[in-house]
């Protein structure tokens, strides 16, 4: 299990199904993770179990929890180029009443920080829309600098928008966050 100062991240587990299902069928969190309203909520729970349990392909899953283990999100990535140490991140905050309040920050901060000392990736990229303002500056914020634009690649409630690319390389993040630590106490910090 990774820990970060607000949250942890572990496997996805049977449990979290119902979880994530009504999130999935959830307009607000869709919108706002994807512009995919209402696409996503097309998913019957079975192909959820399928998702996120039996059959991941070669995107990998986790769920985020809060200080008192309550299920509050999922991260992960996918688009794995082992010759290029690269690697696509996502992100979905599920829990409304914990969007605003740096929970997202944490878990990027903890877990892209896992995936450069861990995995050894070099870059880790991601993407979202042109509306997404307050996901563009939490990126941001963890060192995600905007590479690009795909012009009208997102269509949502009727309307085209551009897809915002972002990427981090390992030096920079590493510069602005740091590695883990291993303190006298045996904890990492």
């Amino acid at each position: 299990m990774l820990e970060g100062k607000k949250i942890k991240i572990r496997p996805i587990e049977e449990e979290d199904i119902d979880t994530l299902y009504q999130w999935s069928n959830d307009e607000e969190i869709n919108y706002w993770s994807s512009g995919a309203w209402p696409l996503n909520t097309l998913y019957t729970r079975d192909q959820i179990i399928d998702k996120y349990l039996e059959n991941p392909s070669d995107t990998y899953r986790y769920a985020m929890l809060n200080e008192n283990d309550l299920l509050i999100g999922t991260i992960g990535f996918k688009e794995v180029n082992i010759p290029c140490r690269s690697v696509t991140l996502f992100i979905v905050i599920g829990e409304k009443s914990y969007w605003g309040l740096g929970y997202g920050t944490d878990a990027l901060i903890t877990f892209v920080r896992f995936l450069f000392t861990q995995w050894n990736f070099h870059r880790v990229s991601l993407d979202t829309w042109d509306e997404n303002l307050r996901a563009i500056r939490t990126y941001e914020k963890v060192g995600f600098k905007i590479e690009g634009r795909q012009r009208e690649a997102r269509f949502i409630l009727g309307n085209y928008h551009d897809a915002v690319l972002m990427g981090v390389l390992r030096d920079e993040f590493l510069a602005l966050h740091g590695k883990l630590q291993v303190a006298k106490s045996g904890r990492l910090e």
